[in-house]
């Protein structure tokens, strides 16, 4: 159990988790990278394949006999969605603290874990530690996800494209380049992570009931786990980690259609030449802004159960009534000094003690 300042001095076992399906262009990057910059010495991998129809398991297979990691687990089950995968993860991981990856990211940064780790131990107001996710074409997805706020859900960073009060779809966004951004590039709170890389307590997870699986079969979890951390009292934080997300590499997954990837890329292309206004009537002309019709209905769906459960629009939210519902808890400490004075607290007693070696 966590103390006052982490786990009574000790380093504690660590989990990296994974919910797989259909990564199989990615997964030996994953691995190799994952090898290649983490020295964490308690450390295990665990990762259920949910029914990939690609070379997924044989892959999985080769890196569990291969001997590179000290345990590796591997579980097979049926195809049930990102949220039922990743809970089985979470029952068969023996780590204390969970650190939880896309498998289709790759971690960039040496000594990543020892970093997010000391971070999540130095404080019991410490949730989530989330990293730097870029896209695989040099663009931003987000250093932390805003959630609370006039402008709705976007990752930290990047700008919606739609004005406020008036948005359709949360990823319809500009993303700047990374060193548009570096300004950002420093350790954060923010209102919640990003899902190809965040890490927890183990106890966290259990206490708010894992994964959510009213967002089956994939998308929101990791936002809905940030916002479930802050209503029991703990705070989400970035480190700037880089962590590449390779959506390049998963265009033949079911979740995602080539066609939505090749509007998101001409998007981000349009979004580095033109002003935001020039760049909205651009896309709604020639149609670029267009989202398939399987993935609006299950954004639909996501919307709609977020709201049941938050009581809150995640694209247009009405701040006040928000407010009015959260003031007084961690969900809105962006709005009270003294919740955002205690978070610069935390990180600057991290940063002392990282200096301090």
């Amino acid at each position: 159990m966590r103390g006052e300042t982490g786990y009574a001095g000790r380093r504690p076992g660590v989990s990296v988790i994974m919910a797989n399906r259909n990564n199989a262009r990615s997964l030996d990057m994953f691995f190799e990278r994952l090898e290649r910059n983490t020295r964490y010495p308690e450390l295990e991998v665990v990762v259920v394949d949910d029914e990939s129809s690609d070379a997924s398991v044989q892959i999985l297979r080769r890196w569990r006999d291969s001997g590179r990691f000290r345990a590796f687990t591997l579980l097979e089950q049926p195809h049930g969605g990102v949220m039922r995968a990743l809970n089985a993860a979470l029952e068969a991981a023996g780590g204390e603290v969970i650190a939880a990856m896309d498998g289709d990211a790759t971690v960039e940064t040496p000594g990543w874990l020892d970093a997010m780790v000391d971070l999540q131990q130095s404080d019991p107001r410490v949730g989530v530690v989330t990293g730097a996710i870029e896209l695989d074409d040099g663009r931003i997805q987000g250093y932390g996800m805003n959630v609370v706020g006039p402008l709705g859900a976007h990752g930290r960073g990047t700008v919606p494209t739609e004005a406020a009060g008036r948005r359709t779809a949360h990823e319809l966004t500009a993303n700047p380049r990374v060193g548009e951004v570096s300004d950002l590039m420093a350790p954060a709170e923010v209102d919640a992570p990003l899902g190809p890389c965040m890490l927890y307590a183990r106890d966290l997870a259990t206490e708010i009931g894992g994964y959510d699986v009213g967002y089956s079969p994939v998308w929101f979890d990791d936002t809905d786990f940030g916002i479930a951390a802050r209503r029991i009292g703990l705070k989400n934080f970035f480190l700037p980690l880089r962590v590449i997300h390779w959506i390049g590499a998963r265009h033949s997954r079911d979740e995602t259609s080539r066609a939505h990837m090749v509007a998101v890329r001409a998007r981000g292309a349009v979004g580095r030449l033109l002003p935001a206004a020039a760049k909205r009537s651009l896309w709604r002309a020639t149609g670029r802004d267009a989202i398939p019709p399987e993935r609006w209905e299950r954004l639909q769906h996501h919307y709609g159960y977020w709201r049941d459960k938050w009581g809150w629009d995640f694209v247009n939210p009405d701040v006040d009534e928000l407010r009015r519902r959260w003031g007084d808890t961690e969900i809105c400490w962006a709005y009270d000094e003294a919740r955002v004075a205690a978070g610069r607290d935390v990180l600057a007693a991290y940063e002392r003690a990282r200096a301090a070696g």
